[in-house]
């Protein structure tokens, strides 16, 4: 039996969820060298995610004709060794549904998982936490996203009792035996891959008996899950009460899925009120058998922050549908540029897209921001500034990273909105108002106007946005970069402080509430 058939040994990282499953597929992904000396092959795809989710949900069929169609794809690979990983191969994560049980389908799943990978040899891998901080931190992702469970104590006593990993896999140490390896989670991501690459040999399987809990993996600070406690506590009781933006949770682990499929599932016209317009957003994601023409996850950002484009560049006649083409159009728009600056369009240009490169591009955008965002975002306009922030809006890693990406690509694109119509209508942008009261009729009944001088609203908008951008150092720096090139320039913003400093409008209630914060200067 040659290469391209022969059985192969499949490991597959089973999660479970809360133990940094994420942040080892990015290790995977970028430890080329180490997964090469072994052998070894990272399969990741749309593909997994999708048959790890069927499990997750119970759709087992699906999940098995998913799985199949993965082992033809494990059996024309040439390495010896291939590693799956997902955390929702072990199920659903406590909190999402209304089971109590702590992954209640784990032995069904591992069994689906084995026989849909026949006759590939299968091992599994599964990381425990320490029980107690293992359920913290689900609590603490369960409050990012749903609310069915407003204390620690409501969800400890639902969900604790069973929590017990001795009992939960059990079973599936029974039937599995020495294809189930339990290793303690350690929170160093790195560390764990290198664990998963040195059992693919099998020649020193450890001792899952003699392990030890050394679990780094930091559960939610207690004082700030009481604080999101009583100010919803709070905001219940006294619904017009405004509260002050929490601090950021920096110890709290990162989501360990992304907020939905990509593309965007499509909707049925039946259940729209818009079926006109739904057609449009039902069509916005084109699905592309794209060329991947990135550089490797791996690849030295530092240094295409050094280099830049040719400045002497001809236009070319090229449309953008295809990849490569859309990168010679790049090369013309970012003259002058840095390459880390093309690079990070062209990665959006993919995550536009539906490609089989979506998750590759992923780490790149991640990996770029993360570490180099700070030198890009100056060299960036207000264009690629709000087509990041809809990257972030589409395939941010976590909650705080997505609701950035929307507040600033709605601010952004209203804004462009507004400025358009007043080029339109022939009116220069640094020009004050002739009148500073409304003028005409009110066609849109709810949308109350406002005399210049007389109302909070854009104050109270660009609060909120900042607010909001503080959610997420990585996102956050695009949004706070764009609302400083707002502040700084000839807008809606400026011309109503501008018009209120020179004609002298002070009202009582509004004294302070400059667009900013702040008395306009020139």
């Amino acid at each position: 039996m040659d290469s391209l058939t022969a059985p192969k040994n499949v490991l597959v990282h089973i999660g479970p969820h809360q133990t940094g499953s994420a942040a080892i597929r990015n290790s995977l992904t970028s430890m080329v060298a180490e997964l090469e000396s072994a052998d070894a092959f990272y399969l990741h795809s749309p593909d997994t995610r999708t048959s790890a989710l069927d499990l997750a949900n119970e759709r087992f069929e699906q999940a098995e004709a998913g799985l199949a169609g993965i082992c033809k794809t494990i059996g024309r690979l040439l390495q010896k060794n291939v590693i799956l990983s997902h955390e929702d191969f072990s199920g659903e994560l406590i909190g999402r549904s209304n089971n109590r049980a702590v992954y209640p389908t784990l032995t069904k799943n591992l069994r689906i998982l084995h026989r849909s990978l026949r006759p590939h040899a299968v091992t599994f891998v599964f990381f425990r936490r320490n029980e107690a901080d293992w359920l913290k931190s689900c609590y603490q992702q369960h409050r990012k996203y749903r609310a069915r469970f407003d204390s620690f104590e409501a969800f400890s006593e639902r969900f604790g009792a069973g929590l017990s990993w001795p009992a939960i896999l059990e079973k599936p140490k029974d039937v599995f035996g020495k294809n189930l390896v339990v290793l303690d989670c350690e929170g160093d991501p790195r560390s764990e891959v290198m664990k998963l690459i040195g059992l693919l040999s099998r020649e020193a399987a450890p001792d899952t008996d003699t392990l030890l809990f050394e679990d780094q993996n930091p559960s939610p600070h207690a004082d700030r899950t009481a604080q999101r406690e009583r100010t919803e506590e709070m905001s219940r009781s006294n619904p017009g009460a405004v509260s002050d933006p929490l601090p950021s949770d920096d110890t709290a682990p990162a989501s360990d899925a992304w907020s939905s499929a990509w593309p965007p599932s499509k909707t049925d016209t039946a259940s729209c009120t818009l079926p006109a317009l739904l057609r449009r957003t039902n069509a916005r994601v084109r699905t592309q058998d794209a060329e991947d023409i990135l550089p490797p996850v791996t690849v030295d950002l530092e240094q295409l922050a050094q280099e830049h484009l040719p400045r002497e560049v001809e236009m070319p006649n090229l449309r953008r549908v295809d990849i490569r083409h859309q990168s010679t159009l790049l090369d013309y728009r970012l003259r002058g540029k840095s390459r880390l600056h093309h690079l990070t369009s062209l990665v959006i240009s993919y995550l536009r897209r539906d490609t089989p490169h979506t998750e590759k591009a992923r780490l790149l955008f991640h990996r770029i921001w993360r570490e180099q965002g700070s030198v890009l975002v100056k060299e960036m306009s207000v264009r690629w500034l709000i087509s990041t922030l809809q990257t972030f809006l589409d395939h941010g890693e976590n909650e705080a990273q997505r609701s950035i990406g929307m507040a600033g690509y709605f601010y952004g694109n209203m804004m462009k909105i507004y400025e358009g119509e007043r080029a339109i209508e022939g009116l220069e942008q640094d020009a004050t108002y002739a009148q500073v009261k409304p003028n005409t009729k009110n066609r849109f009944k709810g949308l109350d106007r406002y005399t210049v001088g007389g109302t909070d609203l854009m104050l109270n908008t660009n609060a909120l946005a900042l607010e909001i951008a503080l959610r997420d150092e990585v996102a956050g720096l695009v949004l706070q970069e764009f609302l400083l090139r707002v502040k700084t320039s000839e807008n809606v913003f400026s011309r109503h402080d501008r018009t209120r400093r020179d004609k002298g409008i002070s009202i009582s209630g509004f004294k302070d509430a400059w667009t900013f914060f702040e008395p306009w200067e020139d």
